[in-house]
């Protein structure tokens, strides 16, 4: 059995297993093995990573994994580099949900053997684990932008609207002094780092602070 005649199967059937192309080319399992290792093959990350395909074939998404059927392939390999990649790369860090949510798996399944990966780990938010980066530098940025989304949603939508009201009427204030009127007018004890991670959550939050005096 060539190689390229391997490409040809991989190319027509996308996805392959060991048992597959075994029955098919009439030979044993441990000559697809090296068939499989000369061609660089990539191993699903599901399906107790019977699956295979040749990296030409995928179309990752922006996470890098591509779902064939409901088989998924990552380009990072498997899915320990694949969680471990998501988190070192996301804006705030991720809990178990939006590991899931990227992987396309049950939190439940797998995050228990994620406890400990070399370059992560994790401190509880809210009461939820969230998985960063222990790089000092990628941590600090990641947990601010995680503060900051968490005090954004827990301002009620009420409180949001009276925020952004005052905010509108008076764009030219500091948040000190919105949350000074916000106190006085209103009667609602806002600090001035929760409006301002309200105004940065919806992208209202002005790059030069002397612009807004």
């Amino acid at each position: 059995m060539k190689s390229n005649s391997l490409k040809e199967m991989f190319k027509e059937s996308k996805v392959l297993t060991l048992n597959q192309v075994s029955k098919t080319r009439n030979c044993s399992i441990r000559t697809v093995q090296r068939q499989f290792a000369e061609l660089a093959v990539l191993r699903s990350y599901n399906k107790n990573s019977r699956y295979y395909t040749i990296y030409e074939i995928p179309k990752f998404n922006t996470h890098g994994i591509w779902c064939y059927r409901d088989i998924l392939f990552s380009k990072y390999g498997d899915l320990r580099q694949t969680v471990k990649y998501a988190i070192l790369a996301s804006d705030g860090g991720l809990s178990g949900n939006e590991i899931g949510d990227i992987v396309h798996l049950l939190p439940r399944s797998f995050m228990h053997h994620f406890r400990e990966m070399e370059g992560i780990f994790r401190e509880k938010h809210g009461g939820v684990y969230i998985y960063f980066s222990n790089d000092p530098t990628i941590y600090a940025r990641q947990k601010f932008k995680r503060v900051r989304a968490i005090d954004a949603k827990r301002i009620s939508d009420t409180i949001a609207i009276k925020i952004l009201v005052v905010y509108i009427k008076h764009p030219e204030l500091s948040e000190e002094e919105l949350s000074s009127i916000l106190r006085r007018e209103q009667d609602l004890d806002i600090s001035p780092s929760m409006i301002t991670n309200l105004l940065s959550f919806h992208g209202l939050l002005k790059k030069t602070p002397d612009l807004r005096r």
